[in-house]
């Protein structure tokens, strides 16, 4: 809690326990990369997922040594210049997309009062500034993908160059579904398609001073720089990864989960898609994010171990009859969800292909993926 007067630190407690969450997924329910690009780029949304495609495809079923989780928001970069985009724009259009989720303001105002707490985005910073005039305070240390596209000029033939590579791209089919973490399969056409595509438009026809200059400035906040992120808080507090919680729910979430679940801490998926569900050792299906204050209360008090038995234990009358370090904040919640609770479930090696399904499907229900058209005059 940057510039906040913190007693047990003025008493000789320092805090023995902190909070790492995401945005999207748990705080924001809409994408807003993705939504940049339907701003900007012609056919933007399909030319987002070919290349979102693609970033997983390299990362977690090629498993090349050069890719990581995230990489793809800097490849977005040149072409929504090519387009038009300019910081202005991108700010203007993140201010006017963004939908948060529900009492994400609340969640993270009694998280942030209870522990440390840190904020890691894949979103421009243009976005993230956005988000935390949402949350209407500044209790957290927010690390997000840094972007300056004013400081870099397209030509015009360059920026004509880069709208027909795009055009190339959005004729690309993205296949439904995806393959499951580690386990060896044969790609299918389409994807192999997307991988020769994208493997050419990377290494040999992007090769313009201004379109390369863009993609080495942006600084995007993968999911190796998410795991060191995380691992330099711990330098910085000496609090081990057993006393850390994390709460993820994309791809790019999975790393630092995966350390955080094999230390024994507390590692959540809230509203996970299938890699981050196979990095928790606890999967949260919820439109409130409510539930995650509830877990921070307990997370707090009595620890990782005793998140994991409210999480095997999870239904009303448990936690009606349970001892809740919070009463006030469980009554509440009870109140707030008289007939279904959100699900909430224990993961482990036997159930995590039937969680992971579970909560793919329900992530994508839930989380807004934009299909507007926008005015491009």
């Amino acid at each position: 809690m940057p510039d906040e007067f913190d007693p047990t630190v003025e008493l000789g407690l320092p805090p023995d326990r902190y909070v790492v969450c995401t945005c999207h997924g748990f705080l924001v329910r809409n994408d807003l990369i993705r939504d940049l690009c339907g701003r900007f780029i012609e056919n933007g949304e399909h030319f987002y997922d070919v290349i979102e495609r693609y970033d997983r495809l390299t990362s977690y079923v090629l498993n090349r040594e050069d890719a990581t989780a995230g990489s793809y928001v800097k490849w977005c970069v040149p072409f929504m210049k090519a387009y038009g985009a300019t910081d202005h724009l991108i700010h203007e259009c993140c201010e006017e997309t963004l939908e948060m989720m529900p009492n994400a303001a609340r969640t993270m105002k009694y998280i942030s009062n209870l522990l440390p707490t840190n904020i890691t985005t894949f979103f421009y910073e243009h976005g993230t500034m956005e988000v935390r005039d949402r949350l209407g305070f500044n209790l957290c240390d927010y690390a997000d993908t840094k972007l300056c596209l004013d400081q870099s000029i397209l030509g015009r033939q360059e920026a004509r160059k880069l709208r027909e590579v795009a055009e190339e791209i959005c004729s690309l089919k993205v296949p439904k579904g995806f393959y499951q973490l580690n386990v060896p399969t044969e790609l299918l056409d389409d994807d192999i398609r997307i991988i020769k595509t994208m493997d050419s438009v990377l290494s040999e026809r992007i090769s313009d001073a201004g379109a390369l200059s863009l993609m080495e400035s942006t600084d995007p906040m993968t999911s190796h720089k998410k795991a060191y992120r995380m691992l330099d808080i711990r330098r910085q507090t000496a609090i081990d990864l057993d006393m850390t919680m994390y709460i993820g729910s994309s791809s790019t979430d999975f790393q630092p989960m995966d350390l955080v679940r094999d230390a024994s801490g507390l590692s959540i998926a809230f509203n996970g898609e299938d890699f981050a569900v196979r990095g928790c050792n606890v999967a949260i299906l919820s439109e409130d994010t409510t539930t995650a204050s509830i877990f921070a209360s307990m997370f707090m008090d009595k620890g990782p171990m005793a998140c994991m038995e409210l999480a095997d234990k999870w239904s009303r009358k448990y936690l009606e009859r349970m001892e809740f370090p919070d009463q006030s904040l469980m009554d509440r919640f009870l109140a707030e969800h008289p007939d279904d609770l959100p699900d909430v479930y224990k993961v482990d090696d036997d159930n995590v292909d039937e969680i992971s399904k579970r909560s793919d499907k329900f992530r994508k229900k839930v989380l807004k993926r934009s299909h507007r058209r926008y005015d491009r005059s």
